[in-house]
């Protein structure tokens, strides 16, 4: 028998936070995909870094309907939500950056799932990949081989992806793990769910697109690709030593593979004299695109 939907008096209380800095063409559209969805436990806030162009005046726009606004400088994305989740009350919570939008009925989606699933701890949504002008190229699913071994391996024939707009967690979760590394600027997230799985906490999958993920140019996916692999590299090198050894060889591999990215990357373009340096580089497919690719741009 199925069971009846949970009326607006049942539904959770949901902390919903956006970090905001130098997103003034995205941010008021961000702020509306929120107020719009009219779920009726809502607790939403904005903690803004001290933005340098017109963010501001959008925040105070909309401040009688916010109910916490932050301006001011902080040590960057996961400072501000940390700051953000210091302040929710909600039992459900998940952040929204400020180039993102929800997509309509969303946060009644999260919160009907949760009210009807008690023992749901966290969980995760579909996301739509959206370009500047919000046209979607494609829908991103959640899925993978949530244990320690399946994120830190991650099998050709078992990807991984929890687009992270889509993810919502009982706060329960962060007073008890605590909140995100603050070491981190580009796969804080990524950390959060490690630390979640590695407790036995896996997510329920929602194939329901609940959110968008914008790529733009100024973007840290595009803009800053590499500070995501050298963090990678830090956070999956902790959780690699729980490995049984034939495990953590086959990671060296994985490890190997994201060090050379990032030597690469370094050479910035000037692949031939690390090369020499290091001449068994040769035997990498990885280091000879490289090389075919510095040599195409310079012809």
């Amino acid at each position: 028998m199925t069971k009846p939907l949970p009326g607006a008096t049942d539904l959770p209380r949901i902390t919903l936070i956006t970090p905001s800095f130098n997103q003034e063409p995205f941010l008021e559209e961000t702020i509306n995909s929120v107020l719009d969805q009219n779920y009726p436990n809502l607790q939403y806030g904005i903690i803004d870094g001290g933005s340098s162009d017109d963010s501001y005046k959008i925040i105070e726009k909309y401040r009688d309907r916010l109910d916490f606004a932050v301006i001011e400088p902080d040590n960057g994305q996961t400072d501000a939500i940390n700051k953000g989740l210091a302040l929710s009350d909600g039992e459900i919570v998940g952040w929204l950056c400020s180039d993102d939008t929800l997509l309509p009925g969303a946060l009644e989606k999260i919160g009907g799932h949760f009210a009807m699933n008690p023992h749901d701890d966290w969980i995760a949504g579909a996301c739509q990949v959206i370009d500047t002008a919000g046209v979607v190229s494609e829908t991103v699913m959640p899925c993978g081989d949530f244990t320690i071994p399946g994120l830190l391996l991650r099998d050709e024939d078992k990807p991984f992806n929890l687009p992270q707009p889509g993810v919502f967690w009982r706060r329960s979760l962060h007073d008890l793990l605590g909140v995100l590394d603050e070491s981190l600027h580009y796969c804080m997230d990524f950390e959060f769910w490690l630390r979640l799985i590695e407790t036995g906490r896996k997510p329920t999958l929602i194939g329901t697109a609940l959110a968008t993920y914008r790529l733009h140019e100024s973007s840290k996916s595009c803009a800053m690709p590499i500070g995501f692999t050298r963090e990678h590299i830090k956070v999956e090198s902790g959780y690699a030593r729980s490995l049984p050894l034939p495990q953590r060889l086959r990671f060296q591999r994985r490890l190997g593979y994201m060090r050379r990215a990032c030597m690469i990357h370094d050479t910035k373009g000037q692949v031939w004299p690390e090369v020499v340096r290091r001449p068994w580089w040769l035997l990498s497919h990885q280091v000879r695109q490289a090389i075919m690719h510095s040599n195409r741009k310079a012809a």
